[in-house]
């Protein structure tokens, strides 16, 4: 998977600085997201945190809050991602302390540029990289990698200096040495 391809796509429509446009599956719009493991140890949305992404399944939006189809360019629903890694490193702030899951996302259908993000309809991960000092039990990440390539994507390891930059970084951290000083580790 390289980056993001310029391809061509038909345009859609443009509302305040988002431009609407589709991309066929064969041609997918690549971005960068952050997942976490749900306790079934399937990606799961950091922000939609009831919403797993199951293996070989394509995943469709959904707006949670009106019902319509998604992305929609008057509203902000749809899979989101960021086109740009180094963007989404300095802006992870929404990430519990928990196990984290760097990856490139396939976007497909409908597709929403929307600066800094990217929204779509359909979406597939690409590659995923498991955040090993993100762990937060005995699990070891060798078991959780083996898990994600159920996803039949390349699947790595890396480290949280890596994945996340900045403040989110420092205070992920944190965080994470507090749970190991609180279990005793």
């Amino acid at each position: 998977m390289g980056p993001p391809r310029p391809g061509p796509a038909r345009g859609l429509g443009a509302v305040q600085g988002r431009r609407l446009i589709f991309r066929d599956r064969s041609d997918p719009v690549f971005g960068w997201r952050y997942w976490q493991l749900s306790p079934r140890r399937l990606l799961r949305s950091v922000t939609q945190r009831g919403f797993e992404w199951q293996p070989n399944q394509v995943l469709r939006a959904q707006c949670v809050e009106i019902g319509h189809p998604a992305p929609a360019d008057r509203c902000n629903c749809g899979i989101y991602a960021n086109p740009e890694l180094d963007a989404l490193r300095q802006h992870g702030l929404c990430l519990a302390p928990d196990v984290i899951v760097l990856g490139q996302v396939a976007l497909w259908g409908k597709v929403v540029t929307d600066e800094p993000s990217l929204r779509g309809e359909f979406a597939y991960p690409a590659r995923l990289s498991l955040v090993v000092d993100s762990l937060v039990d005995d699990t070891p990440a060798e078991s959780l990698l083996e898990g994600l390539t159920a996803y039949g994507v390349p699947v790595h390891s890396t480290m949280l200096d890596e994945a996340v930059a900045g403040m989110s970084k420092d205070m992920l951290k944190f965080q994470a040495m507090s749970r190991r000083t609180s279990r005793g580790g």
